[in-house]
């Protein structure tokens, strides 16, 4: 379990580095993957279906805090409040899976998911030995929340989406120092 502290310091950056409601793109999300960087080594992964969409998926990477977060929203099987929720990637036959709680989004109310986990030396390693290959692979990526329905998110540029390529890359870079 992450101690409480970094998840609450994970939940105060991010509501001062997202300032738009998480269910909401950012004004320079594009539609499909982008990734948003600051100077103390974080990166975020996100998801959009269209430009001014909502962020269906985001990937969390705090270096300055070694903490590593998953959050959805708006994907099938996000109902209610639980915990122990498994949420899991899939693409090209590698899978990535973590466990969470769903809960309502402070900003929008919608239904969430969020995981958050600490990613100090060794677990950084295994952390990118178990995303990567999922993130690299041949799309779709199929996101499926608990016995929910699997969601599809494209990972090849499929203009007016953008691919996950570019913005990986430098996630990559920031995240796991390749």
């Amino acid at each position: 379990m992450v101690p409480r502290r970094h998840r609450i310091a994970l939940l105060l950056l991010l509501a001062a580095t997202l300032p738009a409601p998480a269910a909401v793109a950012d004004d320079g999300d594009p539609a499909g993957w982008s990734v948003r960087t600051d100077p103390r080594k974080r990166a975020f992964l996100v998801a959009t279906d269209r430009a001014g969409g909502p962020r269906l998926l985001t990937i969390a990477c705090l270096r300055d805090a070694e903490s590593f977060g998953l959050y959805a929203i708006g994907l099938p099987g996000l109902n209610g409040s639980a915990d122990g929720v498994r949420l899991t990637l899939g693409a090209g036959g590698a899978t990535f899976a973590v466990t969470g709680s769903i809960s309502p989004d402070p900003m929008s109310n919608a239904p969430s998911f969020s995981h958050d986990d600490d990613i100090e030396g060794p677990a950084r390693n295994a952390l990118a030995g178990r995303l990567l290959p999922v993130l690299k692979a041949s799309g779709p990526l199929v996101v499926t929340v608990g016995d929910g329905p699997p969601r599809e998110i494209p990972l090849a540029d499929r203009p007016p989406l953008k691919g996950i390529a570019t913005p990986l890359a430098t996630f990559e870079k920031i995240c796991f120092g390749r």
